[in-house]
């Protein structure tokens, strides 16, 4: 049967979606090459590489060893355990999985985009330069180096439109339409989006022409908050149930708002990416940190470019729409968020931390960046309907344009001349300028300036020159994607994973040592704080290099890849019991005395460092030049399970005082928070030790030992303690107590005894079946709600979608 003109039009939309991305991301396209970044290899190679090992053996996981000694998979909300994009991971290699959903993900952010500008009457090339604005925008290319964040800022979009169709025109389908793609942001493992997501439905409500609109659809709003919280229940559970026993990683306003869009940064949305250079990431973050405040030295996103003709589209529909109601309200939304984003650099940002109940669970505002560039966006392709309608307008733009063109010239020539933006505005607020770090920025600065005039000289004679209306959508759609991948292009990074997925000397090293070893697996503790190379290798960019110096160097979490454990903790589900124990010593404390007792039988430590200290030289195993780095033995580290004399104590303060005490024996003492009334035997344990444990079953949700204790002892598991372990001793329930403040014991009698770990993820079961009720209860509503709408229909029709 022939398609309609109809569906011949859809069809070319979708294939314009899907092809824009694609041409412009074509070094991943058509090569083998990856998207890749410290990120990518510190969480998403080491999360996904277990999710696959498991899920292809029948098994899912619920505990991930490889990071702090332990921590819940599906508690740690990064992990995106339940997003159904996992499935790539078993179908594809990790790279392609890792590549494919990249792309997949600017394409769902332009069709979203486009779907919501086009439910708000935009034509097709408005919309689609919409979407385009938005999909390809400098944030949305630079977060590509952080998979979660991209997989977010590019569903929320499908979520509001969503959203909008139901309340327009509530049903059962419209309903999941909204509800799916709602909980999808928090199952891609970004809470804070998920947050805003929800809050901007809220917003659509507010957006109704009067109040009684409002009131009308309100409740609608509340329930489609609430059916994406039950559908995200399975991930949300989990998450909620261990928050106790995390450590926060926004313990305080100053850590929440590290990552606060700087002032300065606002240059970027018409000009480009400014403050990055390919040969200089030394020069970058000293750049970041001293000038623009950055609490960890480092960019969050290379660009929020969206480029000045967008904003020009922009200006022209605030201005046409001064009048109207509804652009007040989108106006002072967006400055709203903005003024978030710029975290403390305004106040608002604390009054949120303060007063918002779980905001302060949030961090880095600069990641709400995205629900502002979708506003700009949007505007952009109402400026387009704008100027459709309006010759004088489009005159006058056209000449604004100029006027601007004009004024890039003008700045790119005070730039060439006399460096007024590198050395009179950056060197100024620099204590101590790097000249690297001035002359990428010198050069992105003329750079940025010149394309900003040619783009604008071009905009300016479409809007002057060209009539027809789709001649000049088209005009303008190409004219975009050509700035922004002239602009943008440049700040994602690739390289080909077989390059960084080898196993170095130190990983040689250790795993041949390391064979035949019945303990687990080897635990080590990266400690190189010096990734930068001092020359860059023919072939390979800085990133590439920084990127092979973390692997090299067992960067938490990438021993993972091979099999090894990072007591580094980097993921955010760690333990505060550990991360505490960590952070309260100098480094030289915690790797002399402390980490042996938790089975850490090897450091990385950089060259540089391990003079500074005056290390032992007897303890280097092995060196590697190339990272500068040196691998150390540790001689002390006790075996990962062990019997020990317990010490009770009464709280986490008083064990790690105990721990830290000169009367403390390593090994044969063990620091044991015992519930009221334990009786503990007072003989501390022979010179020979307190008897043998053998491991029968080691695996991460189930652990099985036998024992042999010739006298009442605590068996001491070096894994995390955490709340979801239970424990039995010859098949008894057997309290699991918190031991040398950070892992896992249970009081044994003297005897030949077996005594067994198990986990259970809390909160996992009752979230799976609220889940999946509710994700049943929508697709029955909606199948009875077909079929009753199909009953009604005339014969030969059907309804409409």
């Amino acid at each position: 049967m022939p398609l309609s003109q109809q569906a011949k039009t859809r069809l070319s939309m979708l294939a314009v979606i899907a092809a824009l991305p694609l041409l412009y991301f074509h070094r991943a396209t058509f090569s083998d090459e990856i998207f890749i970044s410290r990120d990518i290899l510190r969480v998403y190679y080491p999360l996904k590489k277990y999710w696959v090992d498991r899920v292809s053996q029948g098994q899912f996981p619920d505990w991930y060893p490889f990071d702090g000694l332990g921590q819940p998979y599906a508690g740690m909300l990064i992990s995106g355990a339940y997003h159904p994009a996992n499935l790539f991971y078993l179908v594809l290699s990790l790279g392609g999985a890792l590549k494919l959903i990249t792309l997949l993900s600017y394409m769902a952010a332009l069709g979203g985009t486009y779907r919501f500008a086009r439910l708000w009457g935009m034509g097709r090339g408005a919309a689609l330069l919409s979407g385009l604005t938005y999909a390809l925008c400098g944030y949305m290319v630079g977060i590509s180096n952080n998979l979660l964040y991209l997989m977010a800022a590019s569903t929320f979009p499908w979520a509001l439109w969503g959203a909008e169709r139901f309340l327009r025109q509530p049903s059962v389908a419209r309903a999941a339409a909204a509800a799916l793609p709602l909980a999808l942001v928090l199952l891609s493992g970004d809470p804070q989006s998920f947050a805003m997501c929800n809050g901007m439905i809220l917003v659509l409500v507010l957006l109704r022409p009067d109040r009684a609109s409002a009131l009308r659809v309100a409740p609608r709003a509340g329930l489609l908050i609430v059916l994406g919280a039950l559908l995200g229940a399975v991930q949300m559970l989990p998450v909620l149930s261990i928050l106790g026993e995390v450590k926060s990683s926004a313990p305080n306003v100053e850590a929440a708002t590290a990552y606060s869009f700087h002032p300065l940064k606002l240059l970027e949305l018409v000009l480009g990416p400014l403050y990055i250079g390919e040969s200089g990431t030394v020069a970058s973050s000293q750049l970041a940190g001293e000038v623009f405040q950055m609490g960890l030295y480092s960019f969050w996103v290379s660009s929020v470019h969206v480029g000045f003709p967008a904003l020009l589209l922009l200006g022209g529909a605030l201005w046409a729409h001064r009048r109207h109601p509804l652009t007040w309200k989108v106006t002072v939304l967006a400055l709203f968020v903005l003024a978030l984003a710029l975290g403390h650099h305004l106040p608002l940002y604390g009054w949120f931390y303060k007063w918002v109940p779980l905001w302060s669970s949030f961090r880095y505002p600069e990641k709400l960046l995205p629900y502002l560039l979708f506003l700009c966006a949007l505007g952009t392709g109402v400026g387009v309907e704008v100027l459709g309608r309006e010759v004088s307008l489009s005159r006058r733009l056209g000449v604004v344009g100029l006027g601007l063109a004009l004024g890039c010239g003008l700045l790119a020539l005070a730039e060439w001349r006399w460096e007024v933006f590198s050395q009179g505005v950056i060197a100024a607020r620099w204590a101590r300028p790097q000249p690297e770090a001035l002359a990428f920025i010198h050069g992105n600065f003329l750079k940025a300036t010149l394309v900003s005039l040619v783009t604008l000289v071009l905009l300016s004679v479409v809007l002057l020159r060209v009539r027809h209306l789709t001649l000049r959508a088209g005009a303008f759609v190409v004219l975009q994607l050509a700035l922004l991948y002239v602009a943008n292009e440049v700040t994602y990074h690739l390289t080909y994973a077989d390059l960084l997925y080898q196993p170095t000397g130190m990983v040689d090293f250790i795993l041949q040592r390391e064979s035949g070893s019945t303990e687990g697996r080897p635990r080590v503790f990266g400690a190189v704080e010096d990734l930068e190379a001092s020359t860059i290798p023919p072939g390979l960019s800085a990133y590439d290099v920084v990127s092979l110096n973390i692997v090299a160097a067992l960067d938490p979490n990438t021993p993972a890849l091979w099999d090894m454990e990072s007591a580094r903790p980097y993921l955010p589900g760690v333990s505060r019991r550990f991360q505490n124990l960590i952070e309260a010593y100098p480094f030289s404390v915690w790797m002399g005395r402390v980490s042996g007792l938790f089975n850490v039988r090897y450091t990385t430590l950089s060259m540089r460092d391990y003079q500074r200290i005056g290390g032992n030289p007897d303890v280097i195993l092995a060196e590697d030049r190339n990272v500068r780095s040196v691998l150390l033995g540790n001689p002390r580290a006790l075996p990962r399970a062990y019997l020990a004399t317990p010490l009770c104590v009464q709280d986490v303060e008083a064990a790690t005082d105990l721990i830290l005490s000169r009367s403390f024996q390593p090994g044969r003492q063990a620091a044991v928070e015992c519930p009221p009334g334990t009786a503990t035997p007072e003989t501390p344990a022979a010179p020979e030790g307190l008897g043998k444990v053998a491991f029968v079953r080691y695996e991460p949700e189930h652990v099985v030992l036998d024992v042999e204790a010739s006298a009442p002892a605590v068996l001491v598991l070096s894994d995390a303690h955490y709340g979801g372990w239970s424990a039995t001793v010859d098949g008894q329930p057997a309290p699991v107590l918190p031991a040398n403040v950070a892992v896992r014991g249970v009081l044994v009698p003297a005897g030949v005894h077996q005594v067994t770990f198990t986990y259970l993820a809390p909160g996992q079961r009752l979230g799976a079946f609220l889940s999946l009720g509710t994700l049943g209860f929508l697709g029955l509503g909606a199948l009875l709600e077909r079929r009753r709408m199909m009953k009604f229909e005339p014969a030969g029709k059907l309804p409409p979608s």
